[in-house]
């Protein structure tokens, strides 16, 4: 410890009166020390570090302390004083200790998540442990993408309350739904809530395609697709998931010819982000959606909700998911609401993109795709949409 001896009088004079770069080239050395023999530290060694380091990052800026949260994050003994303090920090800073490190208690992941809001959330949704105490108020506090997040956490330890919440929330939510049916973990008190929610749902999605039909036609024909759809999770086995859209809602549009085009490109392997963009930004509504659909393996009705549905998060995560950039997502953005998003829209829109991280985003999508979904995406498109 001679040596952090040594650098405690240099890093007061650095401090005091070094520039920028001296104090973080300092920082660089001090923690260079203590990944060098991490593991060989007794709690009191620990201690120095954590003063030490706590007064450099105190000094320096956002880039630095992002760098030095990268290499503390998975370090099981990192000094605990420090690692709190930049999981606190702005979420560029504080994502990797949230997402991954050990130090942090429930206590801090709590205490960080009321303080900070919604980014820090989704950062600590992603951690490979979630005990029961955090996603109370992860669920409780956040909004609907990081209810998203957290149900699509299969690590994410699950309470009652809430597990009663999140099939609450479900109700004017699909993706939740989905997300939740998936889930391995569910009692089966809390499987056959989310089965009354989806007969639900579906009851009034066909009430509202076909508003002559008999209601009580509609409810027998809800009735009988959620008895086939029990024997089939029935006949195999309790980890399967529930079916959570029973009856598929009606197209708003005909996407015949377009999804011919799309089909086409797809067989020509010619479909990709820059076509898609070409497509939203001459405003082509029907091809847009038919291209998402193809490049993220999911349904018709599906894409199209991504579209006309009321939350736009749901597309920016399947845009994330795939990787693309904020001018591919902006202007499916566009697109939404007849073309009507203002500048204000759009930069809470770019806001939420960045914020979102490709593995969160994968996650929830994972979840969305159909069952079928092995299948070429072509094949599985067209055999999953009944076109008219």
């Amino acid at each position: 410890m001679m040596a952090v001896s040594s650098l405690v009088a240099e890093l007061e004079e650095s401090i005091a009166r070094g520039s920028k770069d001296r104090r973080v080239e300092t920082l660089r050395r001090v923690t260079d020390l203590f990944l060098l023999d991490a593991e060989a530290y007794q709690p009191e060694h620990v201690e120095v570090f954590d003063i030490v380091i706590a007064r450099l990052t105190a000094a320096i800026e956002t880039r630095a302390r992002a760098d030095l949260a990268r290499r503390l994050a998975d370090v099981p003994n990192a000094p605990p004083g420090v690692i709190r303090s930049l999981a606190h920090d702005e979420i560029a800073v504080a994502r990797p200790v949230l997402t991954r490190s050990p130090r942090l208690s429930d206590a801090d992941l709590v205490s960080v998540a009321i303080a900070r809001g919604r980014d820090h959330m989704l950062a600590i949704s992603e951690r490979q442990q979630l005990s029961e105490q955090v996603t109370d108020v992860l669920v409780t506090k956040g909004d609907d993408v990081v209810a998203h997040a957290v149900a699509g956490n299969g690590a994410a330890r699950l309470s009652p309350r809430t597990l009663d919440a999140l099939v609450e929330k479900s109700r004017a939510d699909d993706a939740l739904r989905l997300l939740l049916s998936q889930r391995i973990d569910v009692p089966q008190d809390h499987l056959r809530q989310l089965m009354a929610v989806a007969k639900e749902a579906a009851r009034q999605r066909l009430s509202a395609s076909l508003p002559s039909a008999d209601s009580s036609l509609i409810g027998h024909a809800i009735d009988q697709g959620a008895v086939v759809i029990a024997e089939k999770v029935a006949s195999s086995g309790a980890d399967a998931p529930i079916q959570a859209d029973l009856a598929r809602p009606a197209l708003s549009r005909n996407y015949e010819a377009a999804l011919a085009e799309i089909m086409g490109a797809v067989e020509r392997n010619e479909l990709n982000e820059f076509v898609i963009t070409e497509y939203a930004h001459r405003g082509q509504f029907e091809e847009s959606v038919c291209a998402v659909a193809a490049l993220a393996n999911i349904s018709l009705p599906t894409a199209e909700r991504l579209f006309l549905g009321s939350d736009q998060d749901l597309l920016l995560i399947v845009c994330k998911a795939q990787n693309w950039a904020w001018s591919t997502a902006k202007a499916l953005v566009k697109l939404r609401g007849e073309g009507q998003a203002s500048v204000r829209d759009l930069d809470r829109a770019m806001d939420s993109y960045d914020q979102l991280t490709h593995g969160t985003a994968q996650r929830v999508l994972r979840f969305l795709h159909i069952r079928e979904a092995s299948a070429a995406k072509p094949a599985a498109a067209q055999g999953r949409t009944n076109v008219r």
